[in-house]
């Protein structure tokens, strides 16, 4: 008797632990963006990821962001030693990713993104396989406000920044709805 309540003490553990992570579909009226770096290059780096004026989140190493937003148009950036920008045009009950890739940068890691066409199967692997390690970084409203409040400036300096760029005809890339996850799609091969 024993060794059967041990038994299924233990399939329980193992199934309890060994349950990965996976991709929630997204709100009917809401589109999700995963911020993504996968890479373990500047690991100690934090980069920190916005929606136009709102802090989404910031954090270093292979980790993520789920982030559920508003359909229709965006800018999403991030903040390092530098700046970048993606424009998207996202639609309700949709998920997209943008992959953070670290850089070399002049004093510390740059920061590159990378809007995902979902086709592509060698990054999808890597997103799918960072998000069943781990669950998703999580703020409260009080730790972005804080955060927020720290990089009010450098806020103000990357939208200026985009604006400029954006004036002199630089082209950004692009989160186009037709970019979006099918969580019910395998990954092609």
């Amino acid at each position: 008797m024993k060794s059967s309540s041990f038994l299924i003490i233990l399939f329980s553990l193992i199934t309890a632990f060994g349950q990965a992570q996976h991709i929630e579909p997204a709100p009917y009226n809401k589109a999700v963006v995963y911020f993504i770096r996968y890479s373990s290059m500047g690991f100690a780096i934090n980069f920190s990821y916005f929606d136009s004026t709102r802090l989404v989140g910031r954090f270093n190493g292979p980790k993520y962001i789920r982030y559920e937003c508003e359909p229709g148009k965006h800018l999403f950036w991030a903040r390092s030693e530098n700046r970048d920008f993606v424009e998207a045009e996202v639609e309700a009950g949709k998920i997209y990713f943008i992959v953070a890739n670290p850089r070399m940068g002049a004093v510390k890691a740059q920061v590159e993104l990378v809007a995902v066409d979902p086709k592509d199967a060698r990054i999808m692997k890597k997103i799918l396989e960072l998000i069943e390690k781990k669950p998703s970084e999580a703020f409260t409203a009080e730790e972005l406000a804080i955060d927020a409040e720290e990089l009010k400036d450098a806020t103000i300096k990357g939208l200026a920044k985009y604006i400029v760029e954006k004036a002199d005809g630089v082209q950004f890339p692009q989160l186009t709805p037709a970019m979006n996850y099918d969580i019910n799609n395998k990954l092609p091969e």
